[in-house]
């Protein structure tokens, strides 16, 4: 059985965000993934005032862009 549950940590327990339909002391292996929530995130407007926006634009050995950032995904793809 796979069941998506919402839920948020209290920096002690994961508190379920909504009523959980489970057996009382079911076993249960747990995946966590982070939610970005909309007050973590910012719009396209703010990332282009922010510092990351030209971050690169002084580096001299970069050249190509797309082909800069292809080989990092690559590098980082096939690293162990």
């Amino acid at each position: 059985m796979t069941q998506t549950i919402k839920a948020h940590f209290d920096g002690k327990t994961l508190i379920p965000d909504e009523p959980v339909d489970l057996p009382v002391n079911r076993a249960l292996t747990l995946t966590v993934e982070s939610a970005i929530s909309p007050a973590d995130s910012i719009t396209g407007v703010e990332l282009a005032r922010s510092a990351f926006a030209g971050l690169w634009k002084d580096r001299t050995d970069i050249g190509d862009t797309l082909e800069f950032v292809r080989n990092l995904r690559k590098d980082a793809e096939t690293r162990r």
